[in-house]
């Protein structure tokens, strides 16, 4: 029996040689190299052949959840050789346990490895009801012919742990406006050896409005499965209401899934917003006035932000021939929630016929402005009146001293 050195096992194929060269205990010299070897005592690598069969698993020694399946990657390996049966067994494992060898999806007892090609199987191990967590030492044989290869197995069981959830935002804080898009992205991860189905749960200051998605998706989520190990990013979307004011708002978000739980906290930090609205006497948006006359019309800004509003001027876009004048000019600030006037003084030309007329009033901030259409009912002065009645009575009198004077002819 030749046992495998550093977890693996080979065979030669050449016996009879005189001189065997072995390189690392995987190597045996071919009939070529021992040739090459008679006409120099020193051969170069590239005249040897590496050759043999390899039995194999990337991790030899490991840990197991109790009460589960355990499943152990292999690999046959023939290297040089021509094919190869090779026949499995498993050895030194307690009474109870059950196992066998998986090869594409089947339950196999033997393998053949072609020259210079691999077989990937698998053991699946069973262990006993009840199995105490502690190491367990076994063997997996395979045997072809009168050679064996051994590949030893430590296992060792342990309790379960069950999901452990954490949460980590990638910037807990951001600023903006009530119309701003507070969009966070957070990462959540199941820490714990278990799957779960996680909850997500939120808790925000009145009118604030919190959905979570996956990262790059669409679809609102409520909940999610999280295998053991398995980290998920999701986008944390928190719409602030338009009557939020100013000031930093406190958001929590949390995870729950069985026995675990996770919770973080984000921060919107609202820098508020002015927003103007411009309104005519009584509400209303229309007025009269007479041509060549000034007329004051009392106008109404209010501000229904959530910001002061700064550096409000007024300006006009009468019809040609007018006079619009503001007073005053500029309002300095207008608080959030509050109301000032201004006097908008109106002179229609002194050439405006009868009729009706509109004015573009508007109102600029500093981040806000509103426009008004305001509706002037132009009528003419009653100088004007009295002027063409004079004009019309002259014109009779002529007229009757004309006939008068000359008759009929």
């Amino acid at each position: 029996m030749v046992p495998a050195h550093a977890f693996f096992a080979r065979k030669t194929l050449t016996k009879t040689l005189s001189a065997t060269v072995v390189l690392a205990g995987l190597l045996t010299a071919s009939p070529q190299s021992a040739q090459a070897q008679s006409i120099s005592t020193a051969p170069s690598a590239a005249e040897q052949q590496i050759e043999g069969l390899w039995l194999t698993t990337p991790y030899p020694d490991f840990f197991a959840q109790s009460g589960e399946e355990v499943d152990i990657g292999l690999t046959l390996a023939n290297k040089g050789m021509p094919p190869q049966r090779v026949e499995f067994s498993v050895s030194g494992l307690p009474d109870g346990w059950q196992w066998e060898i998986d090869g594409g999806g089947k339950r196999v007892g033997a393998a053949i490895a072609a020259s210079d090609q691999t077989v990937d199987l698998s053991l699946k191990l069973t262990p006993a009801e009840g199995a105490a967590d502690e190491t367990y030492q076994f063997t997996i044989t395979g045997r072809t012919g009168d050679q064996t290869l051994e590949l030893p197995i430590s296992l060792t069981l342990a309790e379960t742990e069950p999901a452990q959830l954490t949460l980590e935002p990638e910037l807990p804080a951001l600023r903006g406006t009530v119309r701003s898009s507070f969009d966070y992205q957070v990462a959540i991860t199941n820490d714990g050896q278990e799957d779960t189905v996680v909850n997500l749960v939120s808790e925000a200051p009145a009118g604030f409005q919190v959905t979570f998605k996956e990262r790059y998706g669409s679809q609102e989520l409520t909940s999610l499965p999280l295998k053991a190990g398995e980290k998920k990013d999701l986008s944390v979307s928190v719409k602030a209401p338009e009557n939020a004011q100013a000031g930093q708002y406190p958001v929590r978000v949390g995870a729950a899934g069985g026995d675990a739980s996770a919770e973080t906290q984000l921060v919107l930090d609202i820098t508020g917003q002015p927003e103007l609205s411009l309104a005519g006497p009584g509400g209303r948006l229309s007025g009269d006035a007479t041509a060549g006359e000034q007329r004051s019309f009392n106008f109404t800004v209010e501000n229904s932000g959530t910001a002061p509003a700064r550096a409000v001027k007024f300006s006009a876009s009468p019809p040609s021939g007018w006079n619009v004048e503001f007073s005053p000019e500029e309002i300095a600030e207008i608080p959030a929630g509050e109301t000032a006037e201004v006097a908008v003084n109106m002179t229609p030309s002194d050439q405006a016929i009868a009729g009706d007329y509109v004015v573009s009033v508007r109102a600029n901030g500093d981040g806000a402005s509103d426009s008004a259409s305001f509706r002037v009912t132009v009528r003419t002065s009653t100088i004007w009146g009295v002027t063409g009645l004079g004009v019309i009575a002259a014109a009779v009198v002529v007229l009757g001293f004309a006939v008068t004077r000359y008759g009929r002819r």
